[in-house]
């Protein structure tokens, strides 16, 4: 994966790519294709209000599980 997504970004930075197929690839390569937030975040790529730097950053984030909460003590069962 990691390497798709560095042949994507040179071949963008390169001119090879237009902004829109950019960031439908790297949507498709990250898995996140159908992910909302991921389709907004691309379309502000696409239309120029995000660069890429912010692009791909908020694409990583959304990439990352969400850290899972850690249990209130109180709502934890009694010990034996």
């Amino acid at each position: 994966m990691e390497n798709q997504i560095r042949n994507l970004r040179l071949a963008f930075e390169n001119g090879k790519l237009t902004r829109d197929l950019y960031a439908k690839n790297l949507l498709r390569v990250m898995g996140l294709a159908q992910h909302p937030i991921a389709q907004k975040v691309a379309a502000a790529f696409v239309v120029g209000r995000i660069d890429q730097a912010l692009f791909i950053r908020n694409l990583g984030n959304l990439g990352r599980p969400a850290p899972s909460p850690t249990p209130d003590p109180l709502e934890l069962p009694p010990p034996p």
